[in-house]
């Protein structure tokens, strides 16, 4: 089993990462931050999972320890396979994953790619509490209505999610808080 790789960073494309460790340049399919924040010509350690099918044989990359977490749990939930956990985890953050699935936000969990109504409540059912070790903003109502609201005007979920991590949202007025994501998204 491969569980990290540490190495150079020769490019990073749309949909995959070369990397060079030692005398091997391996090509893997990047998370959702590693797409964001790791650099060419740098040296990284990488968290990865081998997987190899009958069909197909890849190499996933991770930044992170939420990140591989997020991917190995939802691998395990039927009918979903690495191919659907890395296009999950390559198109959001995994704290937004998680949260979601904490705060069983079926319609969140339904925007992902390859995820439908049905696929969502079974990812809830099977991993609700699998990320309770980790630190994810929990969701209140007020949270919920914020989120709905600046749907509606046509923003992103997840740059939504990433704004209200970072505020305090308790105590607070939906209006408030739609004050305060509207003058952080860009």
């Amino acid at each position: 089993m491969l569980k990290k790789i540490k190495g150079k960073v020769i490019s990073v494309e749309k949909d995959s990462i070369l990397i060079e460790v030692g005398a091997l340049t391996l090509e893997a399919f990047p998370s959702f931050r590693i797409t964001k924040d790791v650099e060419t010509g740098e040296t990284y350690n990488f968290y990865a999972s081998f997987e190899m099918s009958e069909y197909n044989i890849a190499l996933y990359t991770f930044k992170d320890q939420i990140e591989e977490k997020v991917f190995q749990s939802l691998k395990k939930v039927s009918k979903i396979g690495p191919k659907t956990a890395a296009k999950i985890t390559f198109t959001n953050d995994a704290e937004n994953i998680a949260m979601m699935i904490e705060n069983s936000d079926i319609k969140g969990l339904s925007s992902l790619p390859g995820i439908g109504k049905k696929t969502s409540e079974r990812i809830i059912s099977e991993l609700n509490g699998e990320f309770e070790g980790y630190e994810i903003k929990q969701v209140n109502d007020n949270t919920t209505d914020v989120i709905e609201a600046l749907e509606a005007l046509g923003f992103d979920r997840g740059k939504i999610l990433k704004v209200l991590k970072k505020v305090d949202t308790e105590n607070k007025p939906v209006e408030e808080l739609i004050k305060i994501c509207l003058a952080e998204i860009k």
